[in-house]
């Protein structure tokens, strides 16, 4: 039986390290359960609620797209049910887009009013969008759903504000260049306040501009904090959360936003490491459906060797990575349970 439940856990993907945005609150446990200290969601929440621009800050892996879709998603009761969520993508986009601040602008209008337009969206795209949210919901179960949230399309919320939105953007786009983007862009928040609702624009990818061997990208996130978070705080009454790398903190664009930002939210790392893993592996498992208990498919020794892996200065994705493949590694062995060795293969696996 044991070996079906290792079956499980992999076929459910339990573990799976990184998940589609709006999957992310669904796996989340919130650090300030793990902690014990109010010190992460409570505060980005605060922040949020009264139209605060805020980076949450964190090294690559430790949650911060997590934290956020949790605070901001569908079933976060942390917030006013007039606090507007929208996702600004950023990463995939070329580095003048994010750097010049008309074009920004320009990329702005032309997302929030694609996500209010659901002719612009593929029959296939639309179908996924609608099995995703009814996929959602089914996990939720009775759990009460906030109307507007991150992640969800505007045209999917409230007929009459998308098609205000569509109309503001479309007449942007027939006439408009990105040399007025950023008064468009102005026009758009001020409809999302008519409707009583306070607009708050979310860059949970502008943390991936990081210094890599091969490619150093810190210039494009130095530019972007210099001049497009600049505008964005200095010319929109709205609010703004921004995924910052811990590397960003020593940039002089950082430095100079900074003084323009309303709060910062670290991502901690586990108080109790071992304690917080076997929190956070068990709603996986509960999650996903795994018919198995943690203690059935994981040696209790090898959770330690996981807290330890942590410990030793690894993030929460690593972490999953390597219980993952740990998994792998004992299906592929026709073990019964996960055991240290087998976790101490998958660590040195990942380091070649």
């Amino acid at each position: 039986m044991s070996y079906d439940q290792l079956r499980a856990v992999e076929t459910t993907r339990a573990l799976e390290p990184t998940h589609r945005f709006e999957d992310l609150l669904l796996y989340h446990v919130a650090f300030d359960e793990l902690n014990d200290e109010p010190r992460t969601e409570a505060m980005l929440a605060r922040l949020v609620a009264h139209g605060g621009r805020v980076v949450v800050i964190g090294e690559s892996g430790s949650g911060k797209s997590s934290v956020i879709a949790a605070v901001l998603g569908p079933l976060s009761m942390m917030l006013p049910e007039r606090v507007l969520p929208l996702r600004v993508p950023v990463a995939a986009e070329v580095d003048r887009t994010v750097t010049e601040p008309g074009l920004l602008a320009k990329h702005m209008v032309r997302f929030v009013t694609r996500w209010a337009t659901p002719e612009r969206f593929s029959p296939a795209e639309q179908s996924d969008l609608r099995r995703g949210v009814a996929d959602f919901r089914r996990r939720a179960g009775a759990a009460k759903v906030r109307a507007y949230h991150v992640g969800l399309p505007l045209w999917m919320a409230n007929v009459e504000l998308a098609h205000e939105v569509r109309e503001t953007g479309e007449a942007y786009e027939e006439r408009g260049s990105s040399s007025d983007a950023i008064e468009h862009l102005r026009r758009m928040v001020a409809l999302f306040g008519s409707h009583d609702l306070l607009p708050v624009f979310v860059f949970d990818d502008s943390d991936t501009w990081v210094r890599i061997p091969g490619s150093d990208r810190s210039k494009v996130a130095n530019a972007f904090f210099l001049r497009g978070v600049r505008m964005l705080a200095k010319e929109l009454d709205a609010g703004l959360v921004l995924a910052v790398h811990d590397t960003y903190l020593g940039l002089t664009g950082y430095r100079d936003a900074s003084a323009l930002l309303s709060g910062e939210v670290r991502i901690p790392r586990l108080a109790a490491a071992e304690e917080g893993l076997r929190r956070i592996l068990e709603h996986r498992f509960a999650v996903a459906e795994v018919p198995a208990d943690l203690d059935e498919v994981l040696d209790p020794a090898a959770l330690a060797a996981l807290a330890r892996h942590y410990e030793s200065g690894r993030s929460i994705r690593e972490v999953l990575r390597v219980a993952q493949r740990s998994f792998q590694n004992a299906l592929s062995d026709r073990e019964g349970a996960v055991t240290p060795p087998l976790v101490a293969q998958a660590i040195a696996e990942f380091r070649h």
